[in-house]
């Protein structure tokens, strides 16, 4: 694809814009933004988690996907690292129809809107329950989870440690870090 500048999209225009289609490409409230590769090590912890939650979850109730489902919220289309969606009856469907938990794997250039901007975003879905990020470097991980009352806390949970275990008791499930991380 050639670079060039577009004008402001809306996320209707941006998933069927087709000098995109194919792209490692975002949308943040009407701009389009490139994504770059991920590290290795990146793509380690994604893909650890995706089937921990693959081989745990239930395939006639959700649909665990990873990095090539788009999320929408607002004006964005966000493509999270592994995102478990409600499942739907269109096999062919390009976007979530009802994110329940979405994660992010933390790189250099992504830290400050994974845990800024889109921690808004993502907090704003209203069936979202969890939102999970992930560090690359260490096992870290912070956990924002919505509440009894139905909102999502200020801070999130960090989770320090191969020893620590990512609760996630609207599944049913607990991931030990140990199982993400694995060297």
């Amino acid at each position: 694809m050639t670079i060039r500048t577009l004008p402001p999209l809306t996320p209707d225009e941006f998933l069927r814009h087709p000098d995109l289609q194919g792209e490692r490409c975002e949308l943040s409230e009407g701009r389009v933004v490139m994504m770059t590769g991920a590290s290795k090590a990146h793509r380690e912890i994604a893909g650890r988690l995706f089937f921990q939650l693959f081989g745990a979850l239930d395939e006639r109730r959700y649909h665990v996907a990873m990095a090539e489902l788009a999320v929408r919220v607002g004006g964005s289309v966000r493509y999270p690292d592994v995102v478990v969606d409600r499942q739907s009856d269109d096999p062919k469907g390009l976007t979530a129809v009802g994110p329940l938990l979405i994660a992010e794997v933390l790189s250099p250039s992504t830290m400050m809107v994974d845990s800024g901007k889109k921690v808004a975003e993502y907090t704003s879905l209203p069936g979202l329950l969890y939102y999970l990020v992930l560090s690359q470097d260490e096992p870290v991980a912070w956990l924002y989870r919505r509440d009894e009352a139905g909102a999502f806390p200020a801070e999130p949970l960090r989770l320090l440690g191969r020893e620590a275990e990512i609760i996630l008791l609207g599944f049913d499930l607990a991931i030990p870090l140990s199982q993400i991380y694995r060297s």
